[in-house]
């Protein structure tokens, strides 16, 4: 894991010699010739093109900024090393801070307010609580093809833009300077913040027109992919946006050992479920719905289960919504639904009930989990509700909240480690229960990526994946991608593109 740090990205606008000043009407986005290097900063001189004729000078920067209706508007080549859930496909980066300085006939001038297209809930490095960030977002891909053929953007692969209102006419400036914090998260937390972290930075710089900027903000590469992506409202529009945890296309792996307190077989396959969460934002970014879907992915255990997924809210949230179960590989819903969901405080959705009895593969109890055994579809579930009154994206839990098991056989929850027991009827709390790890540390529940390779039925994790026991056994600080490397023939391949439906 890298060191803290907070990366400064200074550009330094000069005026440059023997450029020619544009007309408002005639700017063209221009790729600038300095870059960000590998280290995470750079000293940018906003009039040095990439091709020197087409050198800008203060004239040409008040031209953009008129173009772009009292505005400098900037793109960014978002260039990230895959960690987390970035790829190639979607990259990203927070912003901690902006600020344009100019000075202009012996006066400074500084602007601090800024914005982008997206924003998220992010925790910055040392912290666990999230608060709102500006964000950049990208891809790894090129060939963006704007109207104009003399614009930069043209064939490029400028990413996301940030633009930075300017109230002052800036065509007699001497020097003008952007200075950006990029954000430095707790990777600990893993995503969003591990998607989020700066991690190899910028490629280009360009300086754009009001019509390359809306074409960039129209195209949002590797938006969708992104998590918990926050889209701000443009002015004058008031739609709602939709925030995906973990992404609008990706789904968390919830799996258990339901031997609880007692370790079992630990195949970890007594229950797999793959779900996400959305939430509906308004106008004003606040939360006025939240919704759910996931299905069955298999079960290996011999007991029986109750799954629930639990959002903790403030005791004075409340909403009212409706649940619906869906046959295998059907649009029509099981027997019994769709069931209203009426919440005051917490939000407990019990999507899949008795799933012993509802899912079996013919006469075998045990589904998608033996060895030679043919995967089969599983039920789906889909969950809306619409608040009373809406709520700060702050009062929502971290994600991926609290999805649990009751286990009737022996009348305990099994919460991710470090969750609390819920249910009154249990016997967690009689028996004082808790923390849902044992002795050494092994945990009862886990949330893993959704192309997770689960155990055969009886093969011990730790023999199905052999890193497993030192991540346990360092307390999760080594080997924290353990579920990476299985052992040879010890996994069932059940993957997601059979378990989506």
């Amino acid at each position: 894991m890298r060191a803290p740090r907070t990366v400064s990205i200074a550009i330094v606008l000069s005026t440059a010699l023997g450029a020619l000043p544009l007309s408002a009407s005639a700017v063209e986005s221009t790729k600038l010739k300095d870059v960000i290097d590998s280290s995470g900063t750079g000293s940018i001189n906003l009039f040095r093109a990439a091709v020197q004729s087409r050198n800008l000078s203060a004239a040409d920067l008040e031209a953009f900024r008129t173009n772009n209706s009292g505005e400098l508007a900037f793109a960014v080549d978002v260039n990230e090393a895959a960690s987390g859930l970035e790829k190639s496909s979607s990259q990203g980066v927070a912003i901690d801070t902006a600020q344009l300085t100019f000075v202009i006939g012996g006066t400074t001038y500084t602007f601090d307010n800024f914005s982008t297209e997206t924003e998220s809930q992010i925790a910055r490095a040392g912290q666990t609580s999230r608060s709102t960030y500006y964000t950049l977002i990208g891809d790894g891909g090129s060939g963006r093809i704007t109207s104009s053929t003399d614009s930069d953007i043209n064939g490029s692969s400028f990413d996301a833009t940030l633009r930075m209102p300017v109230n002052i006419n800036i065509s007699q400036a001497t020097t003008a300077t952007l200075e950006v914090d990029l954000l430095d998260t707790n990777l600990a937390l893993g995503d969003p913040e591990d998607f989020y972290d700066y991690s190899n930075g910028f490629e280009d710089v360009a300086i754009v027109t009001s019509s390359d900027a809306a074409y960039l903000d129209a195209l949002a590469p590797g938006r969708e992919e992104a998590p918990l992506v926050e889209v701000v409202d443009a002015p004058g529009t008031s739609p709602t946006a939709q925030v995906y945890y973990p992404t609008q296309n990706d789904f968390y792996i919830a799996a258990y050992e339901d031997q609880f307190p007692n370790r079992g077989d630990y195949d970890f396959n007594d229950l797999v479920v793959g779900y996400r969460v959305n939430t509906g934002l308004d106008s004003g970014g606040r939360i006025v719905s939240i919704g759910g879907e996931g299905y069955l992915v298999a079960r290996g255990g011999g007991f029986d289960h109750d799954w629930h997924l639990r959002i903790s809210l403030p005791g004075s949230a409340s909403g009212s919504g409706t649940l619906t179960v869906f046959r295998p590989d059907s649009l029509n819903p099981a027997p019994g639904y769709p069931q209203s969901v009426n919440f005051n405080g917490a939000l407990d959705v019990k999507p899949f009930a008795n799933t012993r009895n509802l899912w079996t593969d013919g006469s075998e109890p045990f589904v998608n989990t033996l060895r030679d055994q043919t995967l089969i579809r599983g039920y789906r579930f889909e969950f809306e509700v619409s608040l009373n009154n809406s709520i700060p994206v702050s009062d929502l839990p971290s994600a991926p909240f609290d999805p649990y098991l009751y286990v009737h056989n022996t009348g305990y929850e099994i919460h991710l480690p470090g969750k609390s027991a819920v249910l009154g009827n249990s016997r967690n709390s009689r028996d004082g229960l808790g923390g849902f790890t044992d002795s050494f540390g092994y945990p009862f529940g886990m949330i893993l990526p959704e192309d997770w390779l689960l155990p055969i039925e009886f093969i011990d994790l730790g023999e199905a994946y052999p890193d497993f026991v030192d991540f346990v056994v360092s307390g999760g600080s080594t080997k924290s991608d353990w579920h990476r490397r299985p052992g040879s023939n010890k996994t069932k391949p059940v993957d997601p593109g059979h378990w989506k439906w």
